[in-house]
């Protein structure tokens, strides 16, 4: 809905420079609704008391407000007047964040060239709802801003009077994007086409598609889960209702009601109980639903992202556990309609005793107190109650394992991607590309230890029917401070001639190493390169390849080229702050990004977050165990009044009787806890596969440690809930359950 209100585009396209009179030619091509240019650069920012290079990108926009592609929704203020030209709109995070109000008044460097802006208002954009800057994984609105000035100001400043550097635009309902934008290209080749990026491959909509599909695998696989655990609880539940009742219903058939009243009469019972836990969980969902979307708030920008109450969503819930609820009281309801009046007016006959299968087991039975073999001696007596209770602890497990294994996995990731992967501290990022006086001008900077260079190298990767778009990294030989690695952590060495490519890319252009790829650079004579594969390195963050600068340099012409600078500093904090003030000065820098600050924002975010996420995760396990154990205890219990009555008689306390439904209870717990282990470990798996893709992708952690955690968890739950089986015990009434019935 956002899209279509703002009229997203369906393609970008960078350029160096273009004549406008070029848009109606282009508008001709097959397949194109709409076309619009646009002026875009990144600047530095200036603004008082800021103690480190802020940075951000400069879009145009009509002088006067007009329907456009990538339209704004103005947050405060308004849109450009006609008094001067030296007007500007922020986006509505950073200026939240640092607390801009229209009238105020901010400085860029525009074009090389400090210019005074006064701020007209505060807007969002369907086209940044997740907005990144360059060599970020998250949004910084501290560090990083959006601007958008009159088209007219960008041309006069940026000397691009009647020309544009950004084509974007709609297709044709049903057109399909490659053939259009080869078309386009072809025809802009003269004027130095940068990148061809049609929405799929945007990156605020990836990350936003992304997050999406995510939800949907977990709002299936968690409701079907649940949902389960109900069936089978409340077939335990009906089953042994309609065993207790069998005389009752017997007398009530030999009156004259019909299977289908008696029957009736149950599943009413069971829709109670459908309708009342899903009213309950209604209100839950939509409680952590609130709590979800808050969470969103911290990371996609849109105009009202809110919580709302949708009727058929809710309608739908309790439509699902109603049905789920019938099929748990099918077992019941057969019961009862097979029971005959005759037959079950007169009480059930004891069930046939016997050994059962561990009693062959001489060794271990005979090594047991009889406390253990009545407990085993039930268990083994009523399979189908025990495979039932196993099922829900299987799942509960299940939940633990799978929640406790990504919060592994997230540690893992920040390890293995900040501090194996990539060691420097500060990493520059220059809006053109530079030559080795830069790289010695970094090493030279206040508190430098290391500075070594990175070229970045984007263009097209294919082999045959696969490609792809991305970037070459080119880094040092001997570089230590970006180091390709695999999952063990053991560093690959870079080769001197070819590629060393993440293994995601690798499978997506069905490669292996010895193969050659086909590149085409977007800078330089962007000719088509054949280059080696040489060997494949592992990442969760992006889809990298590495080459050696030296090797890569050579391919667009240049002896020694470079795009950035990672530098390595000495900790010092006064060496680190004078380091930041002198890259303020800096005005070709395109991003700074400290390490430490994003590894710190990685904890209080998405760390939380997700820690967040497997403390609830943790609780809707304890309510699967809880609910599934005191109702199969409950069941037992009341089956069992005869003999816990003897028990008594023959001078058990209430603790020793409630100790031998623990001891069932535990057994029966634990081993669905070591089921649902592997089954967790799937779910994970699972997750992983729904979250992976080019841009993220969620690496699989096992330990030992999540084992003894998760069976750490049962256990506890089966205690909580033995604390309230034992008050039952407490208050049973032995001489009732012992008097004969007549």
């Amino acid at each position: 809905a956002y899209y279509a209100q703002c009229r997203m585009a369906d393609f970008w396209i960078d350029l160096k420079k273009y004549p406008l009179i070029l848009l109606n030619q282009l508008a001709q091509t097959p397949g194109i609704r709409q076309l619009q240019s646009r002026i875009a650069f990144y600047v530095t920012v200036g603004l008082p008391g800021a103690e480190r290079p802020i940075n951000g990108l400069v879009l145009s926009l009509p002088d006067r407000r007009q329907p456009m592609l990538n339209d704004i929704v103005l947050c405060q203020g308004g849109y450009f007047t006609q008094s001067r030209q030296n007007e500007l709109i922020v986006n509505e995070a950073f200026a939240r964040y640092h607390r801009l109000r229209p009238g105020q008044r901010i400085q860029l460097v525009l074009n090389n060239r400090l210019q005074e802006m006064e701020i007209v208002g505060t807007a969002m954009s369907c086209e940044f709802v997740y907005l990144l800057a360059p060599g970020a994984i998250l949004p910084q609105p501290e560090h990083f801003g959006l601007f958008y000035i009159k088209q007219s100001y960008a041309e006069e400043v940026f000397d691009f009077e009647g020309a544009a550097n950004q084509l974007l635009g709609l297709l044709q309902p049903g057109v399909r994007p490659g053939p259009v934008l080869s078309r386009l290209e072809e025809m802009l080749e003269d004027y130095g086409v940068i990148t061809v990026t049609p929405l799929e491959d945007q990156a605020s909509h990836k990350y936003l598609s992304q997050e999406i599909q995510g939800l949907r695998s977990f709002g299936l696989v968690m409701p079907v889960m649940f949902l389960g655990v109900a069936v089978v609880v409340l077939h335990i539940l009906l089953s042994r209702l309609a065993e207790q009742q069998r005389t009752v219903l017997g007398t009530l058939k030999a009156l004259g009601y019909s299977d289908l009243e008696v029957s009736l009469h149950f599943l009413q019972l069971a829709w109670v109980v459908a309708l009342v836990g899903a009213a309950a969980g209604c209100g839950l969902g939509y409680g952590l639903a609130e709590l979800l979307t808050a969470m969103y708030r911290q990371f996609y920008e849109f105009p009202a992202l809110e919580n709302h109450f949708y009727l058929g969503i809710h309608l739908a819930g309790v439509l699902v556990s109603l049905v789920c609820a019938t099929l748990g009281s099918l077992r019941g309801v057969r019961m009862v309609l097979r029971l005959q009046p005759a037959e079950a007016m007169r009480p059930r006959p004891p069930k046939q005793g016997g050994p059962v299968p561990l009693e062959r087991i001489g060794w271990l039975w005979n090594r047991l107190s009889s406390g253990w073999r009545m407990v085993l001696r039930h268990i083994c007596r009523t399979p189908l109650r025990t495979a039932g209770s196993m099922f829900a602890a299987a799942m509960g497990s299940s939940v633990l394992v799978s929640g406790l294994m990504m919060g592994d996995a997230t540690n893992f990731l920040v390890d293995f991607q900040f501090h194996r992967l990539l060691r420097s501290d500060v990493e520059l990022a220059f809006q053109d590309e530079r030559g080795r006086e830069a790289l010695e001008e970094a090493a030279r900077l206040p508190g430098v230890d290391l500075a070594e260079p990175v070229l970045q190298l984007a263009g097209t990767f294919w082999n045959g029917p696969y490609q792809r778009k991305g970037a070459i990294t080119g880094l040092a030989h001997d570089a230590q401070l970006t180091v390709p690695s695999n999952t063990e952590g053991q560093a690959i060495a870079l080769p001197r001639r070819g590629l060393l490519m993440t293994r995601k890319l690798a499978e997506l252009l069905h490669l292996a190493p010895g193969d050659t790829v086909c590149f085409r650079p977007v800078r330089g004579d962007r000719r088509e390169y054949r280059l080696p594969v040489v060997q494949l390195a592992d990442s969760y963050l992006g889809t990298a390849v590495y080459a050696d600068i030296a090797y890569l340099s050579r391919l667009i012409g240049q002896e020694f080229a470079l795009s950035g600078v990672q530098i390595r500093t000495d900790r010092k904090p006064e060496h680190l702050a004078e380091l930041l003030r002198r890259l303020k000065e800096y005005p070709s820098l395109q991003a700074v990004n400290l390490r430490e600050e994003l590894v710190q924002k990685l904890q209080t975010t998405i760390i939380q977050n997700m820690w967040g996420f497997i403390v609830t995760l943790i609780l809707f396990a304890g309510v699967i165990f809880f609910g599934s154990i005191l109702n199969a205890a409950l069941v037992s219990l009341s089956e069992r009044g005869r003999e816990v009555a003897t028990l008594q008689v023959l001078g058990y306390g209430p603790w020793e009787v409630g100790s031998l439904l623990l001891r069932e209870s535990l057994v029966v717990s634990m081993l669905g806890a070591l089921v649902g282990m592997p089954i967790g470990y799937g779910l994970t798996i699972l997750a992983s596969l729904s979250y992976d893709s080019e841009m993220f992708r969620f690496p699989v952690i096992w330990s030992w440690g999540t084992a003894g955690w998760a069976g750490g968890f049962a256990f506890l739950f089966t205690l909580i809930a033995y604390g309230f089986v034992q008050r039952v015990v407490h208050r049973f009434d032995w001489l009732e359950a012992l008097q004969a019935k007549e």
